[in-house]
């Protein structure tokens, strides 16, 4: 179903992520909208701690991937919104480690933004999914 690829003389990816993810067919695709570091009352897990949000983000990418039967390892994609401000905290504090490793290490693009839905509430980070199951 899923298989990681790093090509032969190409760049290795810089961190804990896949250059190309290879999906074959028929699956189904669940297409995660982005999710924050939302806890279960709705408020922010983490305030400006970005390490504390990718780890809410990984369980509540988790929860939504359980209610679709499908799992961490199903991730094929991700695309990962920072505060351009917090970008070198999420390197550095192993956020992106904890990300890509807690879903199976997908091809991800990471984007510094400007601004973030929930940045009022204290939100840094926000990823979007995409799964492949059986």
């Amino acid at each position: 179903m899923k298989q990681k690829i790093n090509p032969d003389g190409y760049v290795k990816p810089a961190g804990p992520y896949t250059n190309v993810i290879k999906v074959s067919f028929p699956q189904e695709m669940f297409f995660l909208s982005g999710v924050s570091a939302n806890g279960e009352d709705g408020r922010i897990v983490g305030e400006n701690d970005i390490l504390e949000q990718t780890k809410q983000i990984v369980k509540n990418i988790t929860t939504e991937l359980k209610a679709v039967g499908a799992r961490p390892e199903n991730v094929v994609m991700t695309t990962t919104y920072v505060l351009a401000d917090y970008m070198d905290d999420f390197l550095k504090t192993g956020a992106a480690d904890v990300l890509f490793e807690g879903l199976d290490n997908p091809s991800d693009s990471l984007i510094g933004v400007a601004a973030l839905a929930g940045m009022k509430y204290g939100a840094l980070i926000e990823v979007t999914a995409i799964a492949v199951v059986n």
